[in-house]
Formats: structure tokens, C-alpha cells, sequence
């Protein structure tokens, strides 16, 4: 048959060849080549029926090379298709002709089953030249590529190969059958390739779910970055993937979508050529706004975890079935754990253990509110850890609870130490006071509730001031650490040792039997304290005065402190290297004046103190002339001797604001008494000045200022002082009371005869008065010595010009004896006793009744 011998067949082969490889279905391997399928093989059998092999050799060569300038393909992939796609269809049709299948020959079986054999030839030769050229040039397998392409697109081959049977036999019978074939050809194709693209759409649908779930299990955000273009080169078959600025130009075959505001995701050599597709678009979209998604979450994460990594305080994220989902690097360290701890049980790992016990954390998943701790401790292993904790419940979705635990060992270990420096003396290591105190307080308890008795041993060291002076307070700090580490190896584990301060220490015996226990304890430690010490290279030897009280003798802590205080002083004072035994009786004393103390200050607050005025009278008339004002005391508890409280006073300089006031209220009485009598002789107030207060330098502007306020003339004030107060230092009190005279007021030596008994002293001192103590007065007119004392004393006053006043008159006899020897005043008990003010009054009212009955 001659070329081109049916023109019309031709054309129309020609034309459906040309259609079809210009509009192909494109088809995605498994493996990722692409490849286009043009349905060859149901044009195969009209072709080998209806034409001749150089028509179908020609119309083959036109279609194809039609669909590779409508792919864009290289020059040489243009040459290598086109000559293959002949080549393959050629030896089918050569298949075909062998098997007696021949143009315008009646169709037979025969010739039906060699077109099937000519159609497959032609199909597998096309499929398998393009797929071995790429696997080998790719270095995949070459058999099993070949299989895995061949089931992709076997069942659509053998389906068009048949088809074209049915239109081969149609046409070649009944040529307008061409029509029907056509149409129903490609009505069979379009389905085709709707079967195609919906199977293609569902794989990049599961890729593109592949590829978002890769990308949101990524954390680091480089990983996140890597799958991303991994998964966008993989699902959208594309050569090659990258993110790009926004205003980096879209190449002509590149794919972009938007990530952010600033970058987005690109992809560029679609592989097989060709336009992208909108489900490609989408696709490409969908993963730009997850890996935006993921790498903000990445970012985001990557910085939380790098400021977590770097806290010192260990950070735990558990979820809601208590398995623990996050752990920072502090975390890890702390909790030491041997295994992996995320996927953990937390409760299998490690527990907190609080104020109230132990801390359930699972309750606070779900919810807003937050516990913490500054003194807990943590439990993992073996290891108890104490750690200050804070725990907050995280809310839906993700519920669970995020722990941060900070280590606080070493404040713990410091406040310890603070604690131990706070209870303990730096220099020995022995308990402090403080600590003493506490242990005698519980150790009390205890001897209450079980009866028992304890021993309290105040240990003072004897002479150790003297190797203070002699080698150094230093030396003497290194001898206190050898006693105290002598006095520990002498008692016992469960006895309490303390330095109570600078040399004195004190021992708790706890559980002794009786006072000959606490004793033999007391002879233990003198002579373990008894041999020498090397101190800086120099011999020395101390011994120690002990007091030894019990627990059962005293109702206080600081009562028995007191008690053995009183007994080692008592042991001191009888010698050295001594111990002694509290009594109860020998606390009386110092105990009372530290009472009386408390009550005399009390007393000034509160006003217990008034002045009670003895009247002093003319010898031979009988006037009073004047008055000594006496202070008293009234307690709640009745009058206090002035005898007791004095001294007392003087001691702890309570005697300075007591005497400012006897002097003030001395002075206004005294005015009171002369503005109501004015026609009276004006009375002399005496009042006394004590040692103290002669000694303290505003004593001048004090008395200054009270005669002042109260308007008192001082020429009726008279300030008594004793002869020892004068001559304890005589030139200094010399200098005051010339200062005192000064203002006009008169002094008084009392008691005169009882210090120092020299009337030559009474040339040195500025007084106007002097007073005869109630020793010599009480012996007038019995003893001759008295007697005699009494008259040197007048006679003199009289050369010098002195003012006699004879105290303690108790008798007539005695006044009578007085007013021999010329003493113009006395005072005593034959004239009255002190009388409180309104008393006094009343006695100096009814002075010119007592002198008429004198009279």
C-alpha cells in the first residue's frame, strides 16, 4: 500500500495524536518522576488498521514532537522523546503486521489478538525507555522503578489498548463509525483523567498532612526550616524550595506564598514542566501558613528554652496524667534522675514536701491558681534536697502545672551557721547564754514532769584577770579555749557547757541524784581546771571558785541562775579553788535590794515619798527657830526605813533626783509656813545633801534654780552635810560649798565627831553650823568624856563663831546638861519626834504656850 493512501484517516489520527500529546495526563510516581501519558495505545489499533507504517511513523513523530514544544522541553529531550515515542510505536505496529493484522484485510482474531500484542509492545516500550533513562541516570533501581511505573500506569493502557480495539474494528467497517469512537473516546479519556487528577489531589492532600504534621513535631527552628523546604520540594514536586525576602522578584517558573510580613516560601523547576495548578497553589499556601505557624511556635520556644536553660532554678512542665512534659537542664540536675525524665511520672521521680505535708500537685492542672514554699524539701531517690518552689496550674487545652524549685542548701547552710553563731561564743565553740538558757528552760520542764532534779554549776576562773594584765588579752582568749575544752571532756554527752561571758562559764548536769552528786561534779571540775596551762610559751596555773545550785531548791530559771551566781561568789570570797552549795537563805539579801531597787524607782514615779519636819528649839527659851526636814518613805506595803532605802539610794544614784525633790518641797513648805505667819520669827529649813549629789557639778544652779521657783529666802536654808561626805575629797568639796554659801544660804557639818573627830578640820571648811552626833549628847551627865567632848566643841564654836546644835536630845537632864555648857539649839525626841506638815504647823502655833508653861 502507498503512503498516504487514505488521506482522511490519516488526518484524523493525526489530529487525535497531536491532541492528545499536547493535552496529556501527567502522572506523579511513587518514587517522584513525573511522567505524561497521552493514551497512545487507544489510537494504536486504528492506526496499524488504517494506515500504512510510514503514515503512522510520520503522524506519531508530528503529535509528539506537537507535545513536547507545548512542554517547553529541551532541544535534546525533545529529539529523545520524539525518536522513542517512533521507535516504540513502530515496533508495535511491526508486532502487529507479524500477527497477520493488515490495512483493509478483513479483521480477524488473529489479527485482533496481534493488534492487543503490537498495542502492548508499544506501551511498554514507551513507558520503560523514558523510566530506565531516568532511574539509571538518577541511580535508582532499575526493576523495581520500572515495575512500580508500570502498575501505576498498566490498567489505563491494557483499558485504552482495548478501546481501540472496539473503534479499530468500528471504523474499519463502517468508516462514520469514526465519530461515535471519537466521542466516546474522549468522553473515556476525560474520565480518565478526572480518575488521575482526583488520585493525584488525594495524594498531595496526604503529602501535604505529612508534610504539616513533619513541620509542627519540629522544635529547633532550623529543623522547622528544613522540613519545611523539604516538604514543599516533596509535595509540590518541585526541583527546588527556599525562603525568600518579599521583595525578592517571583522568577517565570517559581511558586510563591507568603509566610510572614517579610519572608515567604518558594518553589521553582516544577519537575516534568509544565503550568502550576491551582491544587499546587494551594498546597504550597497551606504549608507557607503552617511553617509560619511553626517556625513563630519554634522561635518562640527556642527562646524560652534558652532563657529556662540558663536559670539556676530548675523548671518542670507536667500535663494533667502527672507525666512530665518539659524539663530545663537545672531540673535535670537537681532532680538527678537515672532515666529519661520527659515521658516520666512525676510522682515516680521525685515529691515535695511542705508545711503542711505533702504537696499534691496534680489538683492545680486546670485551673488559675499557684502554691509555693520558701522551706520545703524535695525528695528524689535517696536525696533529701531543700528547695523553695512556686507551682501554677496551666489551663485548657494543654492543662497540667508548671513547678520552678530553686536550691536553697546553701541558705539553709547559712542560716544554720548564722543560727549556730547566734547560740554559740566565737572563741570557745561553747554555747552562748542564749543557748544555755534555752536548754536550763527545757531541761526544767522536764525535771517537772518527771520529778527529777538537776545541778547548775557557775564556774568563775580565779586569777584570770591577772594573766589578762600580764601576757595580753590575746593569750588570756587562748587560755579561756584550753578551759572550755577541759571543761568539755569533763561532763558527760548528754551535760550542757557555756561561756556566760568573759571568764565565767556554766555547766548543766542534768539527772543528778542529789546535792552530793552535783558536788562531786564540782570537786571534778576543779580538778581538771587545777593543773597548768602552756599559754604563748609561758607556764600558767588558775584555778576556779564554783557555785552549785539545785534544780528542786529554786522555782525559775532565772532564780537559779541567781542561786549559783550567790554560792560562787560565796566560794570566792572564802579563798580560792573552792565550791559551794547555794542555800536558800543566802539569796535573801541580794534579792531584796534588787526588789527594794525596782520599788524605790516606782516609788518617785508614783509620789510615796513625803517629808516629815523635827522641830529645833532655843535651849533656854524654848522657841523653835527652825526644823530639819527627814524623808519617808510610804510603800503599799507599809513605811521603809530611811535607814534602808538611803543608802540604797545613794547606790544607784537614785539619790539625785530623790534629794532635788526632798530640797524643792523643803523649800516651798517653808515659804507656805512664813507668807502664813508673817509676823513670826522666819523658821531655818535644814535638809540634807548626799554625797552625790555634793559631787555632781550643777549642784549650785540646781539649788539656785529651786530657791527661785519656790521664792524661799536663802538666808533660811540650811544644807547639812556629813564630816566624811566633806573629806572624802576634801578640796573639791571645799570649792562647792563656798560656790553654795555664795548664794547665801548656810552649811552644816551633821554627825560632826563620828569621821575623822579633829576640830582642827573646822578651820578649812566654809560652814556656819555644827551638829553634835547623838553618841556624845546621849552621855551628858553620865559620862565624864562626853561631857567633855560636848564642851570642847561649844567652846570652840564659840571662839570661831560656829552655831552649836545638839542632836538626839532625849531627856531633860540632857537639855539641862546643854544649856550649862552654853549650846544655844537642840533637836531630839524630848523636844518631838519628825512631824508631817500639817503636824508641824500646828506644834510651832502652840510654841508660846509650850515656853509660858516652860516658864
Amino acid at each position: 500500500m502507498n503512503s498516504f493512501a487514505h488521506p482522511a484517516s490519516f488526518v484524523v489520527l493525526l489530529l487525535l495524536l497531536t491532541y492528545t500529546h499536547v493535552r496529556p495526563t501527567r502522572l506523579v510516581h511513587r518514587h517522584g518522576s513525573v511522567e505524561s501519558d497521552h493514551l497512545d495505545e487507544a489510537l494504536f489499533v486504528p492506526m496499524v488498521l488504517l494506515i500504512g507504517p510510514f503514515e503512522v511513523a510520520t503522524a506519531v513523530a508530528v503529535a509528539s514532537f506537537a507535545g513536547n514544544l507545548a512542554a517547553r522541553r529541551a532541544p535534546v529531550k525533545v529529539v529523545f522523546n520524539v525518536g522513542q515515542t517512533v521507535l516504540s510505536c513502530l515496533a508495535g505496529y511491526a508486532v502487529a503486521r507479524a500477527g497477520g493484522a493488515q490495512v483493509e484485510s478483513p479483521i480477524s482474531s488473529a489479527a485482533l489478538l496481534a493488534c492487543c500484542a503490537g498495542g502492548l509492545v508499544f506501551a511498554i516500550a514507551s513507558s520503560f525507555a523514558v523510566a530506565g533513562i531516568v532511574r539509571l541516570a538518577a541511580g535508582h533501581p532499575l526493576l523495581t522503578g520500572l515495575w512500580e511505573q508500570w502498575r501505576t500506569r498498566g490498567i489505563a493502557s491494557l483499558g485504552a489498548l482495548l478501546l481501540g480495539v472496539v473503534a479499530g474494528i468500528a471504523v474499519h467497517d463502517h468508516p462514520l463509525a469514526a465519530l461515535p469512537a471519537i466521542a466516546l473516546g474522549w468522553t473515556v479519556e476525560r474520565a480518565y483523567v478526572a480518575i488521575v487528577v482526583q488520585r493525584q489531589a488525594r495524594l498531595s492532600a496526604e503529602a501535604v498532612q505529612e508534610a504539616v504534621v513533619a513541620v509542627r513535631n519540629s522544635d529547633d527552628p532550623e529543623e522547622v526550616r528544613d522540613q519545611l523546604l523539604a516538604s514543599a520540594a516533596t509535595v509540590l514536586q518541585a526541583k527546588t524550595a527556599r525562603l525568600v525576602t518579599g521583595t525578592t522578584a517571583v522568577a517565570p517558573a517559581a511558586l510563591r506564598a507568603p509566610i510572614d510580613d517579610e519572608t515567604a516560601l518558594e518553589v521553582a523547576d516544577r519537575v516534568g514542566g509544565g503550568a502550576w495548578l491551582d491544587g499546587e497553589r494551594d498546597a504550597l499556601s497551606t504549608l507557607a501558613t503552617v511553617g509560619g505557624a511553626a517556625l513563630r511556635n519554634s522561635r518562640l520556644l527556642a527562646h524560652l528554652t534558652a532563657i529556662t536553660n540558663g536559670q539556676s532554678e530548675g523548671v518542670l512542665a507536667i500535663d494533667a496524667a502527672g507525666v512530665v512534659t518539659f524539663a530545663n537542664p537545672a531540673a535535670r540536675r537537681l532532680l538527678s534522675h537515672p532515666g529519661e525524665l520527659l515521658g516520666a511520672v512525676a510522682d515516680d521521680v521525685f515529691a515535695l514536701d511542705g508545711a503542711a505535708g505533702r504537696v499534691d500537685l496534680t489538683t492545680l492542672a486546670g485551673s488559675h491558681g499557684g502554691i509555693g514554699d520558701d522551706d520545703a524539701v524535695l525528695r528524689t531517690g535517696s536525696a533529701l534536697i531543700p528547695v523553695a518552689f512556686t507551682a501554677a496550674g496551666l489551663p485548657a487545652p494543654q492543662t497540667g502545672v508548671v513547678v520552678v524549685l530553686h536550691d536553697i542548701t546553701e541558705r539553709k547552710s547559712f542560716e544554720e551557721k548564722l543560727s549556730y553563731i547566734a547560740f554559740h561564743d566565737p572563741l570557745t565553740d561553747l554555747p552562748n547564754r542564749r543557748l544555755f538558757e534555752d536548754r536550763l528552760d527545757h531541761a526544767l520542764a522536764r525535771a517537772q514532769r518527771n520529778s527529777t532534779s538537776h545541778a547548775l554549776l557557775v564556774v568563775d576562773l580565779d586569777r584570770f584577770k591577772l594573766v589578762n594584765d600580764s601576757y595580753g588579752r590575746p593569750a588570756g582568749d587562748r587560755l579561756l579555749v584550753q578551759v572550755a575544752a577541759r571543761l568539755r571532756r569533763t561532763l558527760r554527752e548528754e551535760d550542757t557547757c557555756a561561756r556566760l561571758g568573759g571568764d565565767e562559764f556554766a555547766i548543766l548536769i542534768e539527772d543528778v541524784g542529789g546535792s552530793d552528786q552535783a558536788l562531786a561534779w564540782a570537786e571534778r571540775v576543779l580538778d581538771a581546771l587545777d593543773t597548768g596551762y602552756e599559754v604563748d610559751g609561758h607556764q600558767v596555773f588558775i584555778s576556779a571558785s564554783v557555785g552549785v545550785a539545785m534544780s528542786d531548791q529554786v522555782p525559775s530559771r532565772e532564780a537559779l541562775i541567781a542561786a549559783a551566781d550567790v554560792a560562787a561568789a560565796g566560794a570566792k570570797s572564802t579563798g580560792k579553788a573552792r565550791y559551794r552549795l547555794f542555800r536558800p537563805g543566802t539569796a535573801e539579801v541580794p534579792r531584796a535590794r534588787l526588789e527594794l531597787e525596782a520599788a524605790l524607782r516606782r516609788a518617785l514615779e508614783r509620789g510615796e515619798f513625803d517629808l516629815h519636819y523635827q522641830p529645833l528649839v532655843d535651849t533656854v527659851t524654848g522657841e523653835t527657830v527652825g526644823a530639819e526636814a527627814l524623808l519617808r518613805w510610804h510603800s503599799p506595803s507599809g513605811v521603809v526605813a530611811p535607814f534602808t532605802f538611803i543608802p540604797l539610794a545613794e547606790e544607784t544614784g537614785l539619790i539625785g533626783p530623790l534629794g532635788a525633790w526632798a530640797l524643792e518641797e523643803a523649800c516651798r513648805q517653808g515659804q507656805e509656813w512664813s507668807t502664813a505667819h508673817p509676823e513670826r520669827r522666819p523658821l531655818k529649813i535644814s535638809v540634807n545633801l548626799s554625797a552625790h549629789q555634793l559631787s555632781r557639778p550643777d549642784i549650785v544652779s540646781e539649788v539656785e534654780a529651786i530657791l527661785k521657783r519656790t521664792g524661799f529666802p536663802p538666808d533660811q536654808l540650811c544644807l547639812e552635810i556629813t564630816e566624811t561626805v566633806i573629806m572624802t575629797d576634801a578640796e573639791a568639796a571645799i570649792l562647792t560649798l563656798r560656790e553654795l554659801k555664795a548664794l547665801g544660804l548656810q552649811i552644816a557639818i551633821d554627825d560632826f565627831g563620828t569621821g575623822y573627830s579633829s576640830l582642827s578640820y573646822l578651820k578649812r571648811f566654809p560652814v556656819d553650823v555644827v551638829k553634835i552626833d547623838r553618841t556624845f549628847t546621849s552621855g551628858l551627865g553620865d559620862n565624864p568624856v562626853d561631857s567633855e567632848i560636848v564642851a570642847a566643841v561649844i567652846r570652840l564654836a564659840a571662839a570661831t563663831g560656829f552655831t552649836v546644835v545638839a542632836e538626839g536630845v532625849e531627856t531633860e537632864r540632857q537639855r539641862r546638861a546643854l544649856a550649862m555648857l552654853g549650846c544655844p539649839l537642840i533637836q531630839g525626841f524630848l523636844i518631838a519626834t519628825p512631824l508631817k506638815a500639817t503636824d508641824f504647823a500646828s506644834f510651832w502655833a502652840t510654841d508660846t504656850d509650850r515656853r509660858a508653861q516652860r516658864r
